[in-house]
């Protein structure tokens, strides 16, 4: 029986990830899309007995795109294969349905959620003859899958002309029916506590429901991840107002210390889960919780850290570069099998790297990384990854190839800033940082105020922390300002770097305090590269407020 090789590629991925507008929304999507992929490639095995070559296994989860090799007739495979797909979407919005309240059920326009669900997921296959040379092979695949998804899917969704779109995914309608909506829609009191969490006029499309149920608790909300940047200092500045809101935490079953610790995120926990008319806590014990709080707040605000400072927290996207050029050098599919458990063994590693810098995990599939993390976590969170990527990696990269390589973005962001934007702002940086590869990019985005952004080689990493320690110890803040002011004023004349290196450093000189010891970077040649250390050193200066880790 002839062997094939084939691939499945599922979809949206990162559209699908980030129409969120919370977290646990977030978390949810990625869950959704790792489950399915790992659904279908065991299915493949016990079904049509696939072997997997990436991924290797799925003990660590499958990302989007799945590549095996297979006997039979892989136009029935890939039809079976898409008919299982759809069917687990069907299954999970089964469990979801069920967890409704009844009032809620009964508004679902039931229709419409069919056709959401059978049309929601972009399914493309490929596949072609495996003759014994692989690496032929896999390039006219590649080929074909490049095609057919050139070649998309466009179906006209059902006409609702009164009805709203979905916030999540405004190509998607509400799955509620028509006359729910009236002049104006009103969520249920049912739907607006778990496990939908409606806001009052919000609508959702059956996806969005499904991520909504099954995201749940858990997840820390862009609060809790700016809070986790100063919580290292309290049991110095504050011990016991802060293990009094620990202890709190436990007794209320409240997953974000920082619910308690802001007073105003506190009575809105109050008001969600009805802790006081189920007697969980009275109005006494909801002082005493107050008081702890104004105890916590008011010895930040005497270390110097102002809640401004502590409204920011940082978005990571990551991905490995050069990974086509990498696969089209194996010559066997033991090769690329070797390959592709490197990849899975980096994404083994990924959630405890980020779990052990305060961040949370939202989604590894293979080599891209999405995650959230405190500030001051999330640069030093980055080059750990690239460091392990790089040992994974080395260890199966063909000879005279060189090995691939991680680029890094990173935003930091509002904690109120909308989420899907944000993420936006992330891929951004990624993509800045790809731009070179095997680099950093760092962008900061204040609430008000112009963008930041910096990007740096890897060998380059301890620039960042040299500068962060340079304002700590007193460098003056108007240095990047006045060093990007001179490179504008002379952006025109195209100064000889020596001329140019001559007069940063006369700045430098003004600035600097006494016996340090502190230069322009030999990298900085040019009117550009004044520019980029400018950014540099005011992203620095922003991280330099923050308390060091571990201090």
């Amino acid at each position: 029986m002839q062997n094939y090789l084939m691939t499945i590629a599922l979809g949206p991925v990162q559209e699908f990830i980030a129409a969120a507008r919370r977290t646990a929304d977030l978390s949810a999507g990625s869950k959704l899309l790792v489950n399915l992929a790992t659904h279908l490639a065991k299915w493949l095995q016990n079904e049509h007995h696939a072997e997997l070559i990436f991924p290797a296994n799925t003990q660590t989860g499958a990302p989007n795109k799945l590549l095996f090799t297979v006997s039979g007739e892989p136009h029935k495979i890939a039809h079976a294969a898409r008919e299982e797909a759809h069917q687990y979407l069907r299954e999970q919005w089964d469990k979801c349905a069920k967890s409704l309240p009844p009032a809620v059920q009964s508004l679902l326009d039931i229709e419409l959620v069919n056709w959401q669900l059978k049309n929601f997921l972009e399914f493309y296959a490929a596949w072609v003859p495996l003759n014994g040379d692989y690496r032929q092979a896999r390039t006219r695949l590649e080929q074909l899958l490049a095609g057919r998804k050139s070649l998309r899917d466009f179906k006209q969704p059902p006409l609702n002309p009164k009805r709203p779109k979905s916030p999540l995914d405004p190509s998607m309608d509400s799955a509620f029916k028509t006359e729910a909506h009236g002049d104006g829609f009103r969520a249920p009191e049912q739907a607006k506590s778990a496990p939908l969490r409606l806001k009052p006029r919000e609508t959702l499309d059956a996806i969005s429901i499904i991520k909504r149920v099954s995201g749940g608790r858990g997840v820390p909300s862009t609060r809790e991840m700016a809070f986790r940047a100063i919580e290292h200092v309290l049991p110095q500045e504050a011990c016991d107002a802060y293990r009094a809101l620990q202890d709190w935490q436990d007794r209320l079953g409240v997953d974000d210390l920082s619910d308690l610790v802001y007073q105003a995120n506190f009575r809105r926990l109050c008001e969600e889960r009805g802790l006081l008319q189920e007697d969980e806590i009275n109005e006494q014990q909801m002082g005493e919780i107050c008081a702890y709080a104004s105890k916590i707040q008011r010895a930040l605000r005497e270390k110097g850290l102002s809640e401004e400072l502590l409204s920011y927290y940082a978005i990571l996207a990551a991905d490995g570069d050069r990974m086509g050029a990498t696969l089209d050098a194996l010559e066997s599919v033991d090769e690329h099998r070797r390959f592709s458990r490197q990849v899975d063994e980096f994404a083994k590693l990924v959630p405890p790297i980020v779990e052990a810098h305060k961040g949370f995990p939202v989604y590894c599939g293979g080599d891209d990384v999405l995650a959230l993390l405190p500030v001051n976590y999330a640069l030093a969170c980055a080059h750990k990854l690239q460091e392990t990527f790089r040992s994974c990696m080395r260890a199966v990269a063909p000879q005279d190839t060189p090995p691939p390589t991680l680029s890094a973005g990173i935003a930091i962001v509002h904690a109120k800033e909308n989420l899907q934007v944000a993420l936006e702002w992330a891929r951004a940086a990624e993509k800045h940082a790809k731009e070179t590869r095997n680099a950093l990019a760092v962008a900061r985005y204040p609430r008000s105020g112009a963008m930041n952004r910096a990007r740096t080689p890897w060998e380059r990493f301890e620039e960042w922390g040299f500068w962060e320690n340079a304002f700590r110890k007193g460098l003056a803040d108007a240095l990047p300002y006045e060093l990007r002011q001179l490179a504008r004023d002379y952006c025109k004349l195209k100064p000889r770097a020596d001329i140019l290196r001559g007069e940063a450093l006369r700045v430098l000189e003004r600035k600097e305090k006494p016996q340090s010891d502190i230069a322009i970077p030999d990298w900085v040649q040019t009117v550009d590269d004044l520019c980029a250390l400018s950014e540099l050193m005011l992203i620095a200066r922003f991280l330099a407020d923050y308390p060091e880790v571990g201090a």
